[in-house]
């Protein structure tokens, strides 16, 4: 299976998603994009840890081996089921959320986490455009996972130089300590959309799949 895992408070119909499951299909290749945080309440009671039970009951419903495509959030919960399930062979990251729960705590000061623990977290929810309140699991659950998960099967990562969400130097970081991993970088931001073209290019190359001519509808 090949699985994609999107981002925070996005979802399958992110750009990315899209446009690399209508390039996969075109190469003859299903890629499965689901949605993570499912429900009209899902998103708010979002955990790490809920929107890992999805991504390996996923996996569990197919045969292996697999290979997981994940962006930003779902980069790093890649790099987890990865190192958790050896059904999982390849990783392609892109712009992978490492450091996750020391991010949130040193963007939010001490009366912005007490704010989050009583009342949620009001943030931007790119699918539906609107705000939504997280709750405070999410972050307490953040502080039980590992920052930096250890991965030993092949995984191509891609990130931007001028990415203003997850540091460059994180990226780079966890890819030294990580023999089996290859960064490229990009001269992008965070959501490497201007970059879409090349990941496809690196994807594809990596994963043994012999790509169209051209992409769809292109």
């Amino acid at each position: 299976m090949l699985l994609y895992l999107h981002g925070f408070a996005s979802g399958p119909s992110s750009f990315k998603a899209r446009e690399l499951r209508a390039r996969f299909a075109a190469a003859g290749v299903s890629m499965e994009v689901p949605d993570l945080t499912p429900g009209p309440d899902g998103f708010e009671r979002s955990t790490p840890a809920t929107m890992l039970a999805v991504a390996r009951g996923r996996l569990a419903g197919a045969a292996p081996p697999h290979a997981i495509v994940g962006s930003s959030l779902g980069g790093y919960l890649a790099s987890v089921v990865a190192s958790l399930d050896p059904s999982v062979e390849r990783l392609v990251l892109l712009a992978p959320a490492f450091r996750l729960f020391e991010r949130w705590r040193g963007r939010l000061g001490e009366e912005e986490l007490a704010r989050w623990r009583r009342e949620g977290l009001l943030v931007d929810h790119h699918v539906t455009g609107a705000k939504r309140r997280l709750d405070w699991s999410f972050f307490d659950e953040a502080s039980r996972m590992p920052e930096l998960p250890v991965v030993k099967v092949p995984a191509l990562v891609l990130a931007g130089r001028r990415d203003e969400t997850v540091p460059i130097e994180d990226v780079r970081g966890w890819v030294a300590r990580t023999p089996s991993a290859r960064l490229v970088e990009l001269d992008d931001g965070h959501e490497l959309t201007a970059s879409i073209d090349r990941i496809w290019e690196e994807a594809t190359a990596f994963l043994g799949v012999r790509a169209a001519r051209g992409p769809p509808g292109r």
